[in-house]
């Protein structure tokens, strides 16, 4: 590498990963513009901007010029305005005269930010509903007009369907707005064939200063099943005596006299005082798939589906309403409210050319787990995801929005506002439909895809989308969300916390804006063939498919049904019936798409890029997953399709807290690659390249440190890979171990072994101990960590934290994981020797472990010390004794035979 400025030291590292926290967590408030539209997996537009200024600002400019915080709290630099007059004056170090390709645009972050910079755009994607929201986020539109003709069609479908969205508040009598409808799966038992209604818990609302709770009482014979909780916001203690009064529990203390009308049997407990009823409300008759009937008989939901040949069906039993009063209560369903549900399922059977889709939900969602439940809860079309009431009420205002088309307005492309307002109705659905669960901590609807998954549910909530109020799931939301990204792309602003104030600061860009004057082409297709000439192009940044992690086009295909009945005729995109999944690149096995496809795919697209990229380009991806086999078959296709490795850098990606993150124990952040297209056709040999490393990493390791404050090690590790794997790419494939060409898997041990020279804490363990027990050694000796450093350190082993887990070797929560000791591993390790475990083979921290045990407890190991005693096991077991600081793992291996 020469001494220019890279342009990955321009990244103010430590300051993008809180930039990206605050996003990720509300990105409708940070960066509006990723709001117009659902999709998956969307990186963080600040990661992208500072991507972006970093790859087009030249060699003066520094990290600290992107954006650097002052003592003040207050922050600094291109990052709040590119075209700051004291680091950019005249415009002179940043070159927006360039073009910026993304062969994976997705959601739109690379177009969107370098469209910002000023640079022209171009992307591919497959999928016509990413490409849609890509083209909608730059179209440009005329914001009176569609704020005009959106409300005319919001009160004129209110006008005609505004009823069945109405029930009697029971103490008034008067006519209310409806704003959920709780419903609960019934289903037949297996056994005893009881109608089972299906209830997780039965909790509608906690308590919160603001309103009172409220359950729903299991007792089906009881005449008011609505508990309020206005002073409580947990069960009640065991022992405690309650008397029933005007409808509430009124715990009784010393100065009330009488006799109780309750006395609560366990802790937490609620006792309904309509009937007198006990029961827990967190432990209902259904969870993790299976329920449970009055007569005890346990069974899993799908199989009683499948066997019984049915969809899920479904009954509403309460209702949250705006009272009389102005303010949110909950009632029974009752029959009024049943006939108004009947009518709208009348008012549907009735109407003609209404837009539904009737697309049949297709077997490939069987084919990934994160898809099939759909199929496996017998769902077969996407008609059936939704409830009459909505299907009429959407239907409709597709209708009134596609038909803004055939209007003359003024100052404006009717076909384009006509776009735009069935963007935002389309964007409403995932608030909407029998996926919606309730989420009763907060009192509000969750989204259909909390996790990057169809889950369905067994107590749904179904929305008033017509509602004037501005709550989750009505539609007039999801159109604000719209046109505040359309006002960020005429006006974008950055949003920063101070961290001396405390307070969220606020900085408009005047002179930016999105605009699709700089849309070069947005193509929604392959990129495995690209139009564009060759060398054509200054810098690709992208964000790759993530192997396996995310099935885009099955996921899409919710929203795609609906869009495609308006835009078939018009764009050739949404000619097919589904998204076209044949060409899409992901890891899919049960699709005949495994790693070899993968590969291959990526290898295209990545061959395509650089031939369209210039002599002197640069390519910068984001790539995300959990399992670290996808990090080496990305890395294979990047090389292979003749690009250079220049480095790598960790970044925040998504929210800690995010139920996608916190839930399944994923990796929160990206990994930033670099490549470029530098060659040489010299040969080298991985022996040549650990010689040369080992000095000049521990000058980069230093370096580093440097440059970047409070950089953990397991942070440097991926750092200095990356590094490490410039030397590899650039001489590939002229790289030789034994007289072999070295693949990518060799080089990653190789580079990984080094590292662990350079860092503190090298284990120098002989090459012949496997690498899981190598990895839980190095564990030990490191300490307890969280789950993202732990699977950054495993990164390069082609491990992740799961394959340590699978074998008992790791234990805690997601913040805190701790290496297991071996007395807590020896049922593991004894059902490995007695065949009880299936299990490859025996790992050397296996035989070192269960040694220890015998030694420990004073059983004889001379059985296992004959078979197992090497000198590479006497290594593994003094490298464990130093860790431990226990000289009990030593001792036992330097025990002999005669001992015994």
């Amino acid at each position: 590498m020469d001494n220019k400025t890279e342009t990955w030291d321009k990244l103010p590292l430590n300051l993008m990963d809180e930039l990206a926290e605050k996003e990720t967590y509300r990105r409708d408030v940070y960066r509006p513009i990723y709001s117009l539209h659902k999709w998956w997996a969307r990186r963080p537009g600040s990661t992208f901007r500072c991507l972006g200024l970093a790859a087009l600002t030249d060699d003066t400019i520094t990290k600290d010029d992107i954006l650097t915080e002052r003592t003040t709290g207050t922050h600094y630099g291109l990052y709040l305005d590119s075209y700051h007059d004291e680091i950019n004056p005249n415009d002179e170090h940043i070159d927006r005269d360039v073009t910026v390709l993304d062969p994976f645009a997705g959601g739109g972050t690379t177009l969107v930010e370098s469209n910002r910079l000023g640079a022209d755009v171009i992307g591919y994607e497959l999928n016509p509903v990413a490409w849609w929201t890509e083209k909608k986020s730059m179209d440009d539109v005329n914001l009176d007009v569609l704020e005009r003709e959106f409300n005319r069609i919001l009160e004129e479908v209110r006008d005609e369907l505004g009823e069945y969205y109405t029930t009697i508040d029971p103490e008034t009598g008067q006519e209310c707005e409806a704003l959920y409808y709780f419903q609960s799966q019934r289903i037949p038992c297996l056994t005893c064939d009881e109608e089972v209604q299906l209830f997780p818990r039965y909790q509608l609302a906690k308590t919160k200063k603001t309103r009172p709770g409220a359950l729903y009482c299991p007792n089906q014979d009881c005449d008011d099943r609505i508990i309020e909780l206005r002073d409580r916001n947990k069960g009640l203690d065991e022992g405690d005596q309650v008397k029933f009064e005007n409808g509430r529990v009124e715990i009784l203390t010393d100065r009330h006299e009488g006799e109780p009308d309750a006395v609560i049997s366990e802790d937490g407990n609620e006792v309904c005082p309509n009937c007198g009823y006990q029961f827990d409300p967190n432990d209902g008759n259904a969870g993790y798939g299976k329920y449970t009937c009055s007569n005890g008989h346990k069974h899993d939901i799908k199989e009683t589906l499948q066997r019984n040949d049915s969809n899920p069906e479904f009954e509403r039993f309460a209702i949250q309403y705006i009272n009389p009063q102005g303010k949110k209560k909950f009632k029974e369903y009752d029959e009024d409210d049943h006939h108004r549900e009947m009518e709208a399922k009348e008012k549907l059977e009735n109407s003609e050319n209404i837009i539904i889709p009737n697309q049949k939900i297709p077997d490939e969602l069987s084919e990934h787990r994160s898809t099939e439940a759909l199929l496996l809860y017998n769902y077969s079309q996407f008609s059936e995801l939704f409830t009459d009431r909505h299907l009429l009420t959407f239907g409709r205002l597709f209708n009134e929005a596609w038909d803004v088309r055939d209007k003359t307005l003024e100052n404006a492309d009717a076909q384009n506002i006509a776009e735009f307002l069935i963007t935002s109705i389309s964007s409403s659905l995932e608030y909407n439909g029998k996926l919606v669960h309730w989420q009763n901590n907060y009192s509000i609807p969750g989204p259909v895809f909390k996790r990057h998954a169809f889950i369905p549910r067994v107590q749904p909530v179904e929305s008033n989308p017509l509602t004037s109020l501005s709550n989750s799931a009505a539609l007039k939301n999801f159109y604000s969300k719209l046109r505040e990204a359309k006002k960020y792309c005429n006006q974008p602003f950055e949003k920063i916390k101070n961290n001396q104030t405390g307070e969220v600061e606020q900085f408009f860009v005047d002179s930016e804006s999105i605009s699709e004057e700089r849309v070069l082409g947005i193509q929604c297709r392959t990129s495995e063939q690209m139009v564009e000439q060759d060398g054509s192009v200054d810098y690709i940044i992208t964000d790759p498919p993530y192997y396996d992690n995310v099935q885009y086009s099955m996921l899409s295909d919710y929203f795609y049904v609906w869009l495609s009945e308006c835009l078939e005729e018009e764009y050739k995109e949404f000619e097919p019936d589904l998204v076209p999944k044949a060409r899409e690149i992901v890891a899919n096995k049960n699709a005949n798409k495994g790693e070899e496809f993968f590969i291959q795919s990526l290898a295209n697209v990545f061959s395509e890029c650089h031939r369209v990229l210039k002599a002197d380009g640069e390519m910068v991806f984001t790539y995300h997953h959990n399992e670290n086999e996808a990090w080496s078959v990305i890395l294979e296709a990047l090389i292979k399709s003749g690009f250079t490795i220049t480095g790598a850098y960790p970044v925040q990606s998504e929210m800690p807290n995010s139920a996608h993150i916190s839930e399944l124990d994923n990796a929160e952040y990206d990994i930033l690659v670099y490549a470029n297209k530098e060659q040489t056709d010299e040969e080298t040999t991985l022996t040549e390249l650990r010689q040369n490393l080992f000095f000049e990493l521990q000058d980069m390791a230093e370096e580093e440190r440097e440059r970047h404050e409070d950089l953990s090690k397991a942070d440097l590790g991926v750092i200095l890979r990356g590094k490490c794997m410039y030397y590899y790419s650039r001489y590939y494939p002229n790289v030789y171990s034994e007289g072999e060409q070295a693949g990518i898997d060799e080089a990653l041990e190789t580079v990984d072994s080094i590292i662990e020279q350079v860092l503190e804490g090298s284990v120098n363990l002989p090459a012949s101990i496997d690498a899981i027990s190598e990895a839980y050694a190095a564990f030990v000796q490191r300490g307890p960590e969280g789950y993202d450093d732990l699977n950054k350190q495993l990164l390069a082993k082609n491990l992740n934290v799961s394959d340590l887990e699978d074998e008992k070797l790791v234990k805690g929560p997601r913040k805190l994981k701790e290496p297991v000791p071996a007395d807590e591993r020896v049922h593991h390790i004894e059902g490995k020797l007695n065949g009880n475990i299936t299990s490859d083979r025996l790992l050397d921290i296996d035989k070192v472990q269960y040694l220890y045990h015998l030694y420990v407890t004073d059983q004889n190991t001379a059985e296992y010390l004959s078979e197992w005693k090497s000198s590479d096991l006497e290594e593994l077991a003094e490298f464990m004794a130093d860790a431990t600081d226990d000289d009990r793992y030593e001792s036992v291996m330097e025990m002999s035979l005669s001992q015994f």
